[in-house]
């Protein structure tokens, strides 16, 4: 008999788990695809085996999380690529796929040490924010410090993203530079916890960042009892540059545009890509307000049926709820990823493409799928380029795989079956005919939706901003005016 045959099963599991742990960082430091995978399968093992303890099932996911994002680095050198050029990345896009989606998952696993869900979420915002997310990065930064606020690390990554956007954004400036000093004060001020858990050289990176010195505000937040403002706020769905709050005091802070000057056409005094836009836009903000409505008229209701609801509907006796408010919300969730398709189809024409309109969608656009090519020509140099990862990444998410597995499928069911919402047992998004969705389900779902849309959004104008020289063209978007006001 060996030593092991007279370890208690918890005691062989947990030594499975330091086995993973340290294959893992080797096969990293060696970069041995064969080390990153052996430990891979022993955390596998470690989160299948009945006899592990709660709290080491998370650390084993994030385990195999880790050994994802390593073996697609790895796969992309093996294949002669420079991973880290964003026209590579757009080549191996699942790769990575389930890596940030396991530590999307420990980042949410409640039982789980809140410095493991930490580190999950800033890993995970790391690889979103080296793809040009930069929308779902800082949440997820923002979330990882929530968390455990002592993550230095967390705090340093969310500088160094704020940073990267002073350079490239042009909205917000002021704005952002002042969250971006917070987060360096922040970040230095945890020093200490950075070296122990991400090493000396990533705490000297923090260390030797510099403050803007801005006096920019931290947030703007709503006028005191608008609580449709203050929801936006919360939820992260100003269709604005600010990373916090809604961007300005003012009434219309919507603000999201191209900043720099566009091309005209010989037929058009103004480029279409600015009616594009104004419909996007437009359809977003009214997704968004039927969504608020809706939740608001169901927590008004207490789970009835709104006294405003002029709809009789049958009893159907199993906990489910009709009417109005739930169906707001399936129509804003639809709505809402609808305008997803039309940032395709203005990419389409905006870059010149060639697809017919009516077959363009989000879902088919980015990546041609015969020769694995962007359908967007852009420079190899071009920032653009990272813009167009983020969109073409996104989409991969979108996915049943992916970071937003719901997504589509809800869509789908409530556009063509029938989807209502209920208290009692429900079914969730499928394929058949009918559906039923729990309450808390649809609104997490419809908040997702206008979430990810938000991201879309700003990220196709950064694609439209980079992609364009200030002195290529001769109207600026910045120019902009107030509907009925055209003179």
């Amino acid at each position: 008999m060996t030593r092991a045959d007279y370890l208690a099963p918890v005691e062989r599991v947990s030594l499975r788990f330091t086995l993973s742990s340290i294959a893992i960082n080797a096969g990293s430091d060696f970069e041995s695809a064969d080390l990153i995978t052996w430990g891979q399968m022993l955390a596998e093992s470690v989160a299948l085996d009945d006899d592990s303890p709660d709290i080491l099932v998370p650390q084993a996911i994030y385990n195999v999380a880790n050994a994802g994002f390593e073996l697609a680095g790895l796969e992309a050198k093996a294949d002669g690529r420079e991973a880290s050029r964003p026209s590579e990345r757009l080549k191996y896009l699942e790769a990575r796929r389930r890596p940030r989606v396991l530590s999307r998952f420990v980042g949410g696993y409640f039982d789980a040490p809140a410095e493991t869900r930490s580190r999950a979420l800033t890993n995970l915002a790391n690889v979103l924010d080296d793809s040009g997310r930069w929308v779902e990065a800082y949440a997820a930064y923002a979330d990882a410090l929530a968390v455990w606020p002592v993550n230095g690390n967390a705090a340093g990554n969310m500088a160094e993203l704020l940073r990267r956007r002073l350079v490239v954004g042009r909205e917000q400036r002021g704005h952002v530079a002042a969250v971006y000093d917070a987060h360096v004060r922040l970040a230095k001020s945890l020093r200490e916890n950075t070296v122990e858990i991400a090493g000396l050289a990533v705490a000297d990176r923090w260390e030797a960042l510099e403050e803007t010195g801005s006096e920019g505000h931290l947030a703007h937040g709503s006028a005191d009892g608008d609580v449709y403002g203050s929801w936006v706020s919360v939820n992260r769905l100003a269709l604005a540059s600010a990373v916090e709050g809604l961007g300005t005091d003012d009434l219309r802070w919507d603000t999201a545009t191209i900043r720099h000057r566009v091309p005209t056409v010989e037929d058009r005094a103004t480029p279409g890509i600015f009616a594009a836009l104004n419909v996007l836009k437009a359809e977003y903000l009214v997704a968004r307000r039927m969504a608020f409505r809706g939740l608001q008229a169901i927590e008004e209701s207490q789970g009835r049926q709104h006294d405003s609801d002029t709809g009789v509907y049958a009893d159907t006796e199993d906990d489910a709820l009709y009417g109005e408010a739930p169906a707001s919300l399936v129509l804003a969730q639809r709505a809402a990823l609808d305008v997803l398709d039309k940032i395709a189809v203005a990419a389409n024409e905006h870059f010149e493409v060639g697809q017919r309109p009516g077959g363009v969608n989000f879902s088919m656009f980015w990546i041609e799928g015969k020769t694995g090519e962007p359908r967007i020509c852009l420079d190899e140099d071009s920032q653009a380029q990272r813009a167009l990862l983020a969109l073409a990444e996104l989409n991969s998410d979108i996915h049943e795989d992916g970071l937003y597995p719901a997504a589509r499928l809800l869509r789908n069911a409530g556009t063509h079956r029938i989807v209502h919402a209920t208290f009692g047992e429900s079914t969730g998004a499928t394929k058949e005919t009918f559906s039923s969705v729990e309450i808390p389900e649809l609104e997490a779902a419809v908040i997702e939706a206008l979430q990810v849309t938000r991201a879309a959004y700003l990220y196709f104008l950064d694609l439209v901003d980079l992609s364009l020289d200030d002195d290529e063209g001769d109207v600026v978007a910045g120019q902009t005016r107030e509907i009925g006001l055209q003179a």
